[in-house]
């Protein structure tokens, strides 16, 4: 009786072994095989690690997104003012969009910035802005992201893992005697051509028709929007422009006006859009048909007074 249960015992401890040997192997094949899930990453990085006190030197912010599409982003970069003193901020090349806060300095001296791109990017390296510092002390300056969220592309806006690097650079109390190196971009290109929309939404301008806008300059970014509108087109050679920010609400409620949209770039580039009035004037309403018909009268007045003058002659 005791061969038995040991010989039972015996062939129960192979069959075990075996199992645990078959899922240890199936776990194995599993995570060889699975794809691993990558992090999206922000970082900051610069051509230089090492500056002397007064050459102004460039500082990214990228983003790498291979394994994932990102359609929002937000964050605030955080420098030591002290140290470092932000010259410009460039967000020609950018990856994201639309801005629903541009890149500035806020009150505290942090840069803070939160966009989007419509349907997502997966990018390596994808450039969101840059920032042009210049030293004023020696010291270890470190720059830092803080507060930053990348959002799926899911339609749902779900939070992406997200993985931060710093930036560290080293300043010398070296005074360079050459100026200041200044990081210029060329650029003589308008801003890219763009669709602006008119909208009316209840919880926007309580509900009027507004304007909605967003370009971007691939050079030196963007500097400012305006508007104009205007019921007679041919008014618009001597009519002035109106500084804006989308949405801008718009003051021919009526939609009669002929709206005009200039973007203007860093270099004073331009590029202007129009969009026809949703509700034309009616004939009797254009003044341009009063000026037709009084110049095709006084021209054709002009010329019998000037044949009358010529038969009076002969």
């Amino acid at each position: 009786m005791d061969r038995v249960v040991l010989r039972n015992l015996k062939i129960q401890m192979i069959k075990f072994i075996k199992l645990k040997n078959l899922f240890l192997f199936s776990v194995f094949l599993f995570s060889f095989f699975s794809p691993i899930a990558q992090a999206a990453e922000l970082k900051l990085a610069s051509p230089v690690l090492k500056i002397e006190v007064g050459r102004q030197f460039q500082v990214d912010l990228l983003l790498n997104a291979k394994e994932e599409s990102i359609n929002a982003l937000e964050g605030k970069i955080v420098f030591p003012e002290k140290l470092l003193k932000l010259k410009k901020i460039q967000d020609g090349n950018s990856i994201v969009n639309f801005w629903i806060k541009k890149p500035q300095e806020d009150l505290t001296g942090n840069i803070i910035f939160s966009g989007i791109t419509p349907g997502g990017v997966m990018v390596e390296n994808g450039l969101i802005f840059s920032m042009i510092f210049e030293p004023a002390v020696s010291g270890a300056a470190v720059l830092e992201i803080s507060q930053a969220s990348v959002l799926l592309n899911d339609g749902q806006g779900s939070a992406a893992s997200l993985d931060i690097l710093p930036l560290n650079i080293v300043i010398s109390e070296v005074i360079s005697s050459e100026k200041p190196i200044g990081i210029e971009v060329s650029d003589t290109l308008p801003p890219e051509s763009f669709r602006p929309e008119i909208a009316k939404d209840p919880n926007i301008f309580n509900g009027k028709y507004f304007l909605a806008f967003a370009t971007q300059d691939k050079g030196s970014g963007m500097a400012r929007y305006e508007v104009r509108e205007l019921r007679q087109k041919f008014f618009s050679l001597f009519a002035g422009w109106q500084e804006a920010s989308s949405p801008h609400l718009l003051a021919d409620q009526e939609l009669k006006s002929y709206i005009f949209i200039k973007a203007v770039d860093l270099n004073g580039n331009e590029k202007i859009e129009i969009i026809p009035p949703k509700h034309p004037l009616l004939w009797y309403e254009n003044y341009l048909f009063y000026v037709i018909i009084i110049s095709g009268l006084t021209a054709y007045i002009l010329w019998k007074i000037l044949r009358r003058k010529k038969n009076s002659l002969y």
